[in-house]
């Protein structure tokens, strides 16, 4: 009997270790990203072309949720094009002072059908406007346009259609509060058995909107943080990797923060945050080819890295007969990041639903860039591993 217990006792030993030595999570779960989906909305575009293809991402994230364990899904902003109302273009061909005027209510219709698909099933998602879905956005410049250039504000459509109020979030429990009619929001998901915060912020966030968000994070202790804003990378040029810093352009005037000054007063300040997601930025297109991808690593005062991604295929205009123009820009493709706490790995990858491949497989220049910066591994960060 002696010799029984101790072998029994050897291996609750052994096992014991075995539990200790496993990661405690051990899972593969997945985050997606949902780029600029503007072209697919707009309604000056081939209808229902686009948004179909809008329809189309959101109905292969609900149809891949348990295949890919999608545990959320995060919008970089410009859902639509036009986010003024109204919008007129010059009739080819006419008279000059000749225009055919848009109601672009069709447009944030487009978008809402499309990401009411998402919002039925259990996926978490957070959106982030950009610069095209504020209320005074203006799509035409020069000599025919409206007036002055003026610095970009307002939120009341956005709030009505993707506020805390609206269909797509009210009663969510994983929808955690809002501020400045909803263009900036967080939200709450799990993922391997870890809680995560996500902060969907405005574009350019002001002081105030970093304030919040600030006290988001204090009323979440302990969580890793995702921070998804819509502009805050160029794409890649040769040796370079920088921020954005539009301010000028957008929101003269305004209190509003460039991509540089919100990393030294927010990002960087809170150890927490691991990762920033964004789009708005992509090169001309060129045969149908556009480039929208980046990839930088800063360190935070904390030594850790942070993460910040670019993702934008709004330029890219092939479409399943491989001809440029045959699509209305954006092409389906979504960003996928795949972490695997085993490995204690995570995989960025490029996929698009409407032309059912891989962006950057085989050493393949899909956009124009290194490969490298379609699917791409990094390190768990220190934010994950505590």
């Amino acid at each position: 009997m002696k010799a029984f217990s101790l072998r029994h006792f050897a291996l609750a030993f052994c096992a014991a270790l075995l539990t200790v030595a496993a990661p405690a999570w051990a899972e593969r779960f997945t985050v997606a990203v949902v780029p600029d989906t503007q072209n697919y909305a707009d309604a000056a575009l081939p209808q229902p072309r686009g948004a179909d293809t809008f329809a189309q991402q959101m109905q292969y994230l609900v149809d891949k949720r348990e295949e890919k364990n999608l545990v959320f899904a995060a919008f970089v902003g410009d859902i639509v094009q036009h986010g003024d109302g109204q919008f007129r273009q010059k009739i080819e061909g006419a008279a000059e002072g000749q225009f055919r005027y848009w109601d672009t209510r069709a447009e944030w219709d487009n978008a809402n059908r499309a990401v009411s698909i998402l919002s039925r099933s259990p996926i978490p998602f957070g959106m982030s406007p950009g610069n095209h879905d504020y209320d005074n956005y203006s799509w035409w410049d020069g000599p025919d346009s409206p007036g002055a250039a003026r610095p970009l504000s307002g939120g009341r459509t956005w709030d009505l259609y993707f506020g805390p109020q609206s269909r797509h979030f009210a009663g969510k429990p994983w929808y955690g509060g809002s501020f400045n009619q909803g263009l900036n929001s967080y939200q709450l998901f799990t993922g391997g058995g870890k809680r995560f915060l996500h902060l969907s912020l405005e574009m350019q966030p002001t002081p105030a909107a970093l304030a919040w968000a600030q006290e988001a994070i204090d009323a979440n202790p302990g969580l890793p943080v995702i921070v998804t804003t819509h502009e805050w990378l160029h794409p890649v040029l040769p040796g370079e990797t920088k921020r954005s810093n539009g301010y000028q352009f957008y929101f003269e005037g305004s209190d509003h923060l460039p991509p540089d000054e919100i990393w030294d007063r927010f990002i960087r300040k809170n150890p927490a945050i691991f990762l920033v997601l964004c789009g708005h930025n992509w090169t001309p297109t060129v045969d149908g080819v556009s480039q929208g991808e980046n990839l930088r690593i800063d360190r935070n005062d904390a030594g850790y890295p942070v993460y910040q991604v670019l993702q934008d295929y709004q330029g890219n205009t092939i479409g399943p007969d491989g001809k440029p123009g045959s699509d209305n820009g954006g092409a389906g493709w979504l960003r996928f990041i795949e972490f695997d706490t085993d490995s204690r790995k995570i995989h960025f990858y490029t996929y698009s639903t409407l032309l059912d491949r891989y962006a950057g497989r085989n050493g393949e220049k899909t956009f124009g860039a290194p490969a490298r910066y379609s699917d791409f591994v990094l390190d768990f960060p220190p934010q994950l591993l505590k």
